[in-house]
């Protein structure tokens, strides 16, 4: 409790930073707020080269992570300060000569070795995921279009022949990867989720790392750990603003540190079975549970459904039929398969971002 309390002051100051006159975080339009870049003593500039394409903008603001922030650099660039693990760092592309392009990562000196953060950039960006042959299978292999589907290209291009709807969805999305983000604060931010808009959450979960993580530097914190929520009083996590929420990040926090839900585990076990264990959590549903999956563990086969995937499905691949959750989830996954992930990740930022839900 006293570790709560003495971070309050330094989360006020956070909030205030990131609120404006109305007092709500100043979201863009994707849904995050763009801070000033502020210079830091003893910061290392690592340079990534990038195998494939990566769009930070897309990935970073499509609603699958919560940590990062946009920063306007000195010369007007943009970068985007976040936390990795129990590493702070900022990061950019720059292109090189020849069409290639690298990932810069500025970190703060002796917080982490180059090659130790290397790894973990690299793993945490899934630049080991190819993208070109991702976006080929869901435009080539991925089931064809229904009529729905057609007589939405009809509609929102200049003829038939410019493709199906994933073509035109998958063409705002180059560059787009899916995170591999630390299992345990993926599953806690999707907890905070439920029936909460994307500044909220981002609000709450930053809430928690200032008042219970430990300093991964740049003046940001790591997510706190499952034993640190359980020494903090139920009204100190309460002070999250998390609302409905608080018992079952207690009880996530419970089951993880006894390894009753044991999510090393996770990594070895069969989809439906690390499903099953997930959905042991109070407050854990298919929709967070499938979230966790795919953002934490990789598992690009699974189909994480809203409201937004919902409506894609139904007006796009179901004729506009009334659907139910589960009944998108099962089209999802049969109808792209083993990067069903990517195809879900593509169609919410493209009706999201681009349509605006005008479909």
């Amino acid at each position: 409790m006293s570790k709560c309390l003495s971070s309050s002051l330094r989360y006020m100051r956070l909030t205030q930073n990131c609120t404006g006159d109305t007092g709500t975080m100043s979201v863009p339009e994707a849904g995050r707020h763009v801070e000033r870049f502020e210079r830091h003593h003893d910061v290392e500039l690592l340079e990534v080269e990038l195998p494939g394409p990566l769009d930070l903008q897309s990935t970073l603001e499509c609603g699958q992570a919560f940590r990062w922030c946009r920063v306007q650099g000195p010369d007007a660039s943009t970068w985007y300060k976040g936390v990795i693990g129990p590493v702070a760092v900022m990061v950019t592309t720059s292109a090189k000569t020849g069409g290639a392009s690298d990932l810069l990562v500025m970190y703060e000196a002796n917080s982490v070795d180059r090659e130790s953060l290397t790894r973990r950039v690299f793993n945490y960006f899934s630049l080991d995921d190819d993208l070109e042959a991702i976006h080929r299978f869901l435009l080539d292999e991925a089931c064809s279009p229904t009529q729905a589907e057609q007589e939405h290209v009809r509609e929102q291009a200049a003829g038939p022949e410019q493709g199906q709807v994933m073509e035109q969805a998958a063409g705002h999305a180059h560059g787009l990867r899916i995170l591999r983000q630390e299992p345990w604060e993926c599953l806690v931010s999707y907890i905070i989720s439920t029936n909460k808009n994307i500044p909220s959450i981002c609000k709450t979960v930053e809430y928690l790392s200032e008042t219970l993580g430990s300093p991964a530097g740049l003046g940001q914190y790591a997510f706190p750990a499952p034993e640190a929520l359980l020494e903090a009083s139920a009204e100190c996590v309460k002070q999250s603003k998390c609302g409905y929420r608080a018992p079952y990040i207690i009880d996530a926090a419970r089951k993880v540190a006894s390894r009753e839900v044991d999510l090393d585990a996770l990594w070895h076990l069969p989809t439906g079975e690390a499903r099953q264990q997930l959905l042991k959590i109070k407050g854990v549903g298919p929709k967070v549970a499938d979230c966790v999956l795919l953002f934490a563990y990789h598992r690009l086969e699974v189909f994480p459904v809203d409201v937004w995937i919902a409506r894609c499905m139904s007006a796009f691949y179901l004729d506009r039929a009334d659907i139910t959750p589960r009944e998108a989830r099962q089209e999802g996954c049969r109808r792209f398969g083993p990067y069903a992930g990517y195809a879900q990740q593509v169609l919410f930022h493209y009706s999201r971002n681009v349509l605006k839900g005008r479909f």
